[in-house]
């Protein structure tokens, strides 16, 4: 009788996932079930044809409880990441816990500035880093969790992928994560910074990243990055040199086949 009642609540809240299969489903209910996208990805290995690794383990039972890491891999040195994680709670549809996880610093992308006459040799990038997190707070208002964490960087050129002796225009933000009644779960992090040199030299730096459930579903997400870039000189004026998005993806949770 209990097992009908689990299955009949885990239906009922995964709602629309149809590709996932009775097979699938019995998989997750069988305990905790690891998970990963782009399949078989780690956070040791940049994927093929992929800036970003989202890993995992789903526990469906009385209580659900996810595990939820996404890696963004550096353009220059694959081997670094930036670490966006959360651990989040939920029995019969109402948060019990938020948990967050950051760490680690990576270049997500990069702007040749002359690729017509000399490939590489000049590229606008940003390093992003992140710190802090740990447990939610409990939102009376809204029944449910969030909590803070910190994001911090800088922007400047570098040549072939190493940092040059140019001035770099450091950043420090606060990214914001939270999970709501009927698994409504976000984490985010929007950066406006204003450096350089007023009048003679200005850059403007807008990166934004958001890892969100879709319609409440425990096994539908969706991840988004992208960044412009606006400088400023007295010559041509305001230059968008970029308006670039990197990772624009929804993707569903799924046992091992």
């Amino acid at each position: 009788m209990l097992l009908l009642v689990i299955i009949a609540f885990a239906v009922r809240v995964i709602g629309d996932s149809r590709d996932v299969s009775d097979k699938g489903l019995l998989q997750l209910l069988a305990g905790p079930v690891p998970f990963s996208f782009p399949p078989n990805c780690t956070k040791a290995r940049k994927p093929p044809n992929s800036s970003f690794c989202a890993t995992g383990v789903l526990d469906i039972g009385l209580n659900w409880v996810l595990n939820f890491d996404t890696y963004i891999f550096d353009v220059f040195e694959p081997n670094k990441t930036v670490l966006l994680g959360f651990n989040a709670t939920i029995n019969r549809g109402m948060p019990k816990r938020l948990d967050i996880r950051t760490g680690g610093c990576a270049v997500p992308a990069y702007y040749d500035v002359l690729p017509g006459l000399f490939p590489n040799v000049l590229q606008v990038a940003t390093k992003l880093c992140t710190s802090g997190g740990g447990p939610g707070k409990y939102d009376t208002s809204t029944k449910g969790y969030s909590a803070e964490f910190t994001v911090f960087g800088d922007t400047g050129m570098y040549s072939y992928g190493k940092r040059t002796a140019w001035p770099f225009f450091p950043f420090n933000a606060t990214g914001h994560a939270y999970i709501n009644p009927h698994f409504d779960v976000g984490l985010n992090v929007r950066i406006v910074r204003h450096s350089g040199i007023p009048k003679q030299l200005e850059v403007t730096t807008n990166f934004t990243n958001i890892i969100t459930s879709v319609n409440g579903s425990v096994l539908t997400w969706h991840v988004f990055s992208g960044f412009t870039y606006d400088i400023y000189n007295p010559g041509p004026g305001h230059v968008t040199f970029i308006n670039k998005t990197f990772v624009d993806k929804t993707f569903q949770i799924k046992p091992p086949s």
